[in-house]
């Protein structure tokens, strides 16, 4: 089974949040350039990670796995009902970019060395 679009995109955030070990800066970088260009379309946000994942195959490689993985769970759980029984609010089409932004914010800080120039250093004599 082929996975939605919007199960693309949520396993996507998840690996930026649970696994970010898995970028490397280069793919940071990329990603946070990138990113602005992605479109709001749900299933065209969907294809531009497909897209980008494509260009860096050890995340590709983990995307499809944990896209496989989340496949074979919802498979293999008996009763599992499916669709508007969900209990937890589903993110609505217009919010997975802002979404995505946050999680590449929150996960990757900038620690490039034009960030690291403009901090201040601490006032030792507080």
């Amino acid at each position: 089974m082929s996975p939605k679009p919007k199960d693309r995109i949520e396993a996507f955030i998840d690996l930026i949040k649970y696994q970010p070990s898995i970028f490397l800066e280069e793919n940071r970088i990329d990603l946070k350039q990138q990113i602005e260009k992605f479109p709001e379309d749900v299933e065209a946000l969907s294809n531009a990670i497909s897209s980008w994942c494509l260009k860096h195959p050890n995340i590709f490689t983990a995307l499809r796995d944990k896209l496989d993985s989340l496949d074979s769970m919802l498979g293999s759980i008996p009763g599992e009902q499916k669709g508007p029984a969900e209990s937890n609010p589903k993110p609505k089409p217009e919010d997975y970019k802002p979404l995505l932004k946050n999680q590449v914010r929150e996960s990757f800080p900038e620690t490039t060395p034009e960030t690291t120039k403009e901090q201040k250093p601490s006032d030792s004599n507080k």
